[in-house]
């Protein structure tokens, strides 16, 4: 047989099943199928030939290898015949190899299928990691190392924010706006903190040891800047798949990060919002600021998908009235979640929400965004939308100027279970952050989440319906999508329709004991009830009884009342239109919304008024979308 014959089949039967084969092995392969006939000499003399040719991990193939050989960089000794004995020895070890592959794969595709009858758990983190350009301690809301305060922080702000005729700063740089204030000692000690605590090169790789215990399978970092030379090639060796996106202000650096384990997840689809806080209808300018990054995953193991946004909101969260635009950044993510959504036909995904809100409540900012949307025409609702609950933890962010919660993890409650929530560490207001143990003005937060069954889900819908239907007490708005799924849970014979004993049955299943006044409460019902008389039957009571979640409806109908005297104007109602829609609406439908929503006729809107209007525009958008 020629050597080429003979390598051939020893790179055959001995490589990695793909003909590439390890130099480090192949002298006791030529060895043991070679010789006599070549001799050693020769076959070190290939061993070297080979290692010039082997590639970065140290294999090599046939035909690399052959072709090395032709070249005329090696010795082609014809080798001895294979003695039948070994023949067949290597035939029967190759044999038994194989059926040790096929059992250990079907062993592996055993455990597979294990694994993906489990329920799903993952951990997600949330860390705001103080952007490298903006960590300055000479900044006037910082200022560590010294005695600050208020009243000395409002001269130093007050000298920071004056403006010349021009309108150029009157006291541009550090140290001018704080001379007259701080003495030279407490300037220096302001720059001797920075260098420790503040500085890029400082905090890098501290926040890297952060990351590193956080742990998590999915990230969100804000506030994100040094990507490229820094975050993206440190997570990528760490094993995880990144995406990020800048925010649109052309002077800043830093955007949003998402990270997700390779292995774990794969990504599907992303997409990025630049929220749109003003237009100018005279300039036609529009005005941007932030960002919101999403991505699509799909799980690996169980090929179930999970919507991940990551965004930063409009800052300084102890101004309230910030919440305004803030509501109306949310508004817009939320509007592009359905469309996202709905392109990718993944309407039933789960959802997490994950970033710095910069407000002290999320459930005012919730209830604004969706009072505004259910208002606002034209968009579809994702279910998030009314089904978002928040990671409970404690204050995130403690500086000289505050001390509070404004990080957070939303999720959908109906879709996702919170299993575990990392502490956070003990934050004291006389100790702000960042220092030597905290690299950024926020600490991380981390939550570990457990993916609902569909049956789950279903019977969450099915007692949203009942409790909304009886006692007007439901917790989350049902979209038809979500009755269907309701209904299909009843629907036990599926034959399309409810029977008052399916009904039994079912309600016994969710509740363990049934009211005894059932009969009665459906004796009015003609049963058996087809789909849409199912869904009529949650409409009426809708309409009847209020929208489930009016408590940060409430809330919203508060902040639109600027002058607080419990009802709105149309000039309030114009107002908080056009701080804080999504997307602009014209003067004149406003104008007969607010006609709409006043029943009396009295020219202003009270809460029952809006309460009332809002349970039957919900109603509308559902009837609508059959």
């Amino acid at each position: 047989m020629p050597l080429a014959q003979r390598l051939k089949e020893v790179f055959a039967v001995h490589g990695d099943g793909q003909g590439l084969v390890k130099t480090s092995q192949l002298a006791e392969l030529l060895r043991l199928v070679c010789s006599p006939a070549l001799q050693p000499a020769d076959q070190a003399l290939l061993v070297r030939c080979a290692e010039e040719r082997a590639d970065d991990s140290g294999q090599i193939s046939y035909t690399d290898f052959i072709d090395f050989l032709c070249a005329g960089r090696a010795p082609l000794v014809p080798p001895p015949p294979l003695p039948p004995a070994a023949a067949i020895a290597s035939g029967k070890q190759v044999e038994l190899l194989e059926k040790k592959l096929q059992t250990a794969n079907q062993e592996l595709g055993a455990l597979r299928n294990l694994m993906k009858r489990q329920p799903f758990e993952f951990t997600i983190g949330q860390y705001n990691i103080l952007a490298g350009y903006l960590g300055n301690n000479m900044e006037p809301w910082f200022l560590y190392g010294i005695d600050m305060p208020e009243e000395r922080r409002q001269k130093i702000i007050k000298l920071h924010g004056e403006r010349l005729p021009c309108g150029k700063p009157a006291n541009a740089g550090w140290p001018n706006y704080v001379k007259g204030v701080l003495s030279e000692d407490e300037i220096a000690q302001v720059e001797r903190v920075h260098k420790a605590d503040f500085a890029w090169d400082a905090r890098k790789d501290r926040l890297l040891r952060i990351i590193r215990e956080m742990d998590c399978d999915l990230l969100s970092l804000v506030e994100c800047d040094h990507f490229e030379d820094h975050f993206g090639p440190v997570l990528t060796d760490m094993g995880y798949e990144v995406t990020w996106k800048k925010r649109p202000r052309p002077n800043s650096t830093d955007g949003c990060c998402i990270a997700w384990r390779r292995g774990i997840f794969r990504l599907l689809s992303s997409h990025h919002v630049e929220y749109v806080d003003k237009y100018c209808q005279v300039t036609k300018k529009t005005y941007k600021d932030r960002i919101a990054l999403m991505v699509l995953l799909q799980v690996e193991m169980t090929g179930q998908s999970l919507c991940f946004v990551s965004t930063h909101l409009q800052r300084n969260p102890e101004d309230p009235k910030q919440d305004m635009l803030r509501a109306r950044q949310v508004g817009q993510v939320l509007r592009e979640l359905g469309a996202f959504a709905s392109l990718h036909s993944c309407e039933d995904a789960p959802v997490v929400l994950s970033g710095d809100l910069n407000c002290t409540s999320f459930g005012r900012l919730r209830g604004i965004a969706n009072t505004v949307s259910i208002l606002s025409p034209g968009h579809f609702l994702h279910p998030f939308t009314f089904d978002s609950a928040d990671v409970p933890t404690g204050v995130t962010s403690v500086t000289t100027a505050r001390c509070m919660r404004i990080d957070a993890i939303m999720y959908q409650a109906q879709r996702l279970q919170l299993v575990e929530v990392v502490e956070l560490p003990e934050l004291d207001p006389m100790e702000p952050i960042p220092n030597g143990q905290h690299p950024s003005d926020h600490v991380p937060i981390v939550a570990q989440f457990r993916m609902q069954s569909q049956l789950s889900s279903s019977q969450h819908m099915a007692k949203e319906w009942y409790l909304c239907l009886t006692t007007g007490c439901g917790s989350t708005p049902l979209n038809r999508r979500q009755l269907q799924n309701a209904f299909k849970l009843y629907d036990t014979d599926g034959d399309g329709r409810l029977s008052f004993v399916n009904l039994r049955k079912t309600l016994t299943s969710l509740f363990g004991l049934l009211p005894d006044s059932l009969d009665k409460i459906f004796e009015n019902v003609k049963f058996p009830v087809p789909f849409d008389g199912f869904v009529s039957m949650y409409l009426d009571a809708v309409k009847g009884g209020g929208m489930p979640g009016l408590k940060e409806l409430e809330d919203a109908f508060h902040a639109f009342d600027t002058d607080g005297n419990g009802t709105l104007n149309e000039e309030e109602l114009l107002r908080a239109f056009e701080t804080c829609a999504p997307a602009t609406v014209p003067q004149e439908s406003l104008v007969a919304l607010f006609k709409a929503i006043d029943a009396s006729g009295d020219g202003s809107i009270d809460l029952n008024e809006m309460m009332s209007y809002l349970a039957r525009a919900w109603a509308d958008k559902i009837a609508i979308s059959q």
